[in-house]
């Protein structure tokens, strides 16, 4: 195996910058949903009588957008481990540990599955439930921004030779090739 490419985007692009490229999606997603949606349903009245439930919600973004992750893995048999550390008291860390390589397109299923499982869900729902469009934009608007680094990785990882598989270290992704011997 020949490592093609070693992706680390916190040493290539930094993580301030990851985190206000994120916050800057997350705005502008907002207002591509929310402004065509409020102007289209003008005549409907926002309701908040589940501001307790939002909230939870939000809180639960973070986790559900990771099993997200590993879902497209557990269901191909894949052993995962997803762990928690609190670095922080208010913000716990979850990371994602994978006992094996994956192959390149389970790894860019992978990186779709929060926007398909998650974001698609909850535009649909707004559209259903305008009452709700505010509660519901904000979600998705939340799980746009979560998915920068994910739309960055998979950019890279379609580059990637079609039979390259993926593995994980500490703090980077290797796509890896076979090497052809003579």
């Amino acid at each position: 195996m020949n490592c093609w490419k070693t992706i680390n985007l916190s040493r290539d692009l930094g993580n301030q910058r990851l985190m206000v490229v994120s916050f800057l999606v997350m705005l502008a997603a907002f207002i591509m949903i929310y402004v065509p949606l409020s102007i289209i349903y003008e005549s409907i009245h926002l309701n908040d009588d589940y501001l307790y439930l939002f909230i939870i919600c939000l809180i639960l973004i973070i986790p559900m957008h990771l099993i997200c992750h590993a879902l497209p893995a557990w269901i191909t048999g894949q052993r995962i481990k997803i762990k928690i550390s609190f670095k922080s008291v208010i913000f716990p860390i979850f990371n994602i540990e994978y006992n094996h390589s994956l192959t390149r397109n389970l790894k860019i299923v992978s990186f779709l599955a929060p926007t398909l499982l998650i974001t698609c869900p909850l535009l649909f729902f707004s559209i259903i439930y305008p009452q709700y469009m505010h509660y519901l934009s904000i979600g998705a608007a939340i799980n746009i921004g979560l998915s920068v680094t994910d739309i960055i990785y998979l950019m890279i990882l379609i580059k990637a030779p079609k039979k390259s598989i993926v593995e994980h270290t500490k703090y980077s992704f290797d796509i890896l090739i076979h090497h052809k011997s003579n």
